[in-house]
């Protein structure tokens, strides 16, 4: 759940981050703020999708999607 939280956390990821390195969430948020959607619903799918991997194996771990 960590991975998932600090995956999408934007603040910190563009405070503490190196140069020349973008994760998904400051991808999405630099092609919003170009007003570039579609290239931004592509990433912020992404994003979504790999969030949705561990809460759904989290969800079969205690017998919640039964």
């Amino acid at each position: 759940m960590i991975f998932v939280d600090v995956m999408k956390e934007l603040p910190a990821t563009l405070v503490i981050r190196p140069f020349n390195f973008d994760t998904l969430a400051i991808q999405v948020y630099r092609f919003a703020s170009d007003e570039r959607l579609p290239e931004a619903a592509l990433s912020a799918l992404a994003l979504v999708i790999v969030g949705l991997i561990p809460v759904l194996w989290l969800g079969r771990q205690t017998h919640w999607a039964d």
